[in-house]
């Protein structure tokens, strides 16, 4: 039986295990060297963040010079793309504890806490210039490595899906992280290309209701810093004003690998075509965890799977009808996949395009720093 992850929230409390030259967060699951004071100073301001209170004492002098906001701690037992998911602080947000049940594949974690990058395009063939000109790819902006899939929705807006761009309790990440890459096939782009555009990542904005243990509302925004330049060959996609229905023919792309059990991905965008798939039977064949926002679409031997989430289902003449989420595995006969029903959130869309503050947001390392000082300053006032 398909079972699904679950979530349960203790009472308010911070939990840090500090070590000599090492501090590990037992919440992020990963370790790294850090200087001690500069762990005990985040332990505070963390549990600050969570309604918490804390016991630490801090030295004194401190240099809270020693502090990196966000910094990102590696980890040995993570696939190459990942990374583990910097702290992040939201005022009002208990920590959660997380119970993994097996036999369901979760879009971003194992069990172990170990990151899952899925889905990618499997049964899949090249696509052509042109062919998806919303397409984009969601990167990571130190070492361009492919994350997710997007569609531009504006020349500056990028649909995609909320899990691409938050933790395992559903924390955005700082947009700093990210950059996209359009109007190029091939992951890294073709040498010389004159057509291939990056941009950084302005703000990121995930719905408010987004449930990273149900997978539910799994939709985002992220804004780039400066408008793409329109071409005839990248132009955003219109949005479908209606949901598909059972029957209805349509397709999607991204950049993945063509079995599996593979871990290199296709370097050419790859397409397929797929049907959308009835939602009750579909629901069932997920302990019925599916609920309103979400829709179902497969075929034989094709899915989406490992790579590319956050990609568009294009339906109706080509119109941005899904986002890629998740499903049970890829390309398992009669189990087709999970997308965001679009036209479920078209007011919530239009809200962040004209208004940008529809949900969680994220503007990158700048606002969660002048966060933390001034949890520090008021700590050290007291």
């Amino acid at each position: 039986m398909q079972k699904t992850w679950l979530k349960t929230y203790p009472k308010r409390q911070c939990s840090f295990t500090v070590r000599p030259k090492q501090a590990e967060d037992e919440t992020m699951r990963s370790a790294a060297p850090i200087d001690r004071s500069s762990v005990l100073l985040l332990c505070v301001a963390v549990c600050a963040g969570v309604g918490a209170q804390s016991n630490i004492t801090l030295p004194q002098p401190f240099n809270v010079s020693l502090v990196v906001v966000n910094q990102t701690l590696p980890s040995n037992s993570l696939p190459p793309l990942a990374t583990v998911p910097p702290v992040a602080i939201v005022p009002g947000n208990t920590s959660a504890r997380w119970e993994p049940i097996p036999h369901y594949k979760h879009p971003h974690y194992d069990g172990a806490g170990k990151v899952l990058w899925f889905p990618r395009i499997i049964g899949g063939s090249p696509a052509t210039k042109g062919e998806f000109p919303a397409m984009v790819s969601l990167q990571l902006a130190r070492n361009a490595a492919h994350v997710c899939g997007g569609t531009l929705v504006t020349m500056s807006h990028v649909l995609t899906a909320a899990h691409c761009v938050t933790d395992v309790r559903g924390v955005p990440h700082p947009a700093s992280q990210y950059q996209v890459m359009a109007d190029d096939l091939q992951l890294p782009p073709h040498t010389g290309n004159p057509t291939v555009q990056i941009r950084p990542v302005r703000s990121i904005t995930v719905h408010p209701m987004y449930d990273s243990a149900t997978i539910a509302n799994d939709i985002a925004i992220a804004r780039v810093a400066t408008e793409f330049r329109k071409t005839e060959t990248l132009f955003p996609g219109k949005r479908i004003q209606k949901a598909p229905t059972l029957g209805d023919r349509c397709s999607l792309a991204g950049w993945g690998v063509t079995d599996e059990r593979s871990t290199t991905m296709s370097p050419y965008l790859q397409r397929i075509n797929v049907v959308i798939s009835d939602f009750g039977t579909c629901s069932a064949l997920f302990d019925n965890v599916l609920r309103a926002g979400m829709l179902c679409a497969g075929a034989p031997g094709r899915d989406a799977c490992q790579g590319d989430s956050g990609g568009g289902l294009l339906c109706s003449g080509g119109r941005v009808a899904g986002i890629v989420s998740f499903g049970a595995g890829c390309a398992i006969p009669n189990v087709p996949g999970v997308y965001v029903d679009v036209a479920y959130y078209e007011k919530w869309i239009n809200g962040v395009l004209k208004n940008g503050s529809e949900g969680r947001q994220t503007i990158g390392n700048a606002v969660v720093g002048v966060l933390l000082a001034y949890w520090i300053l008021n700590y050290l006032a007291r």
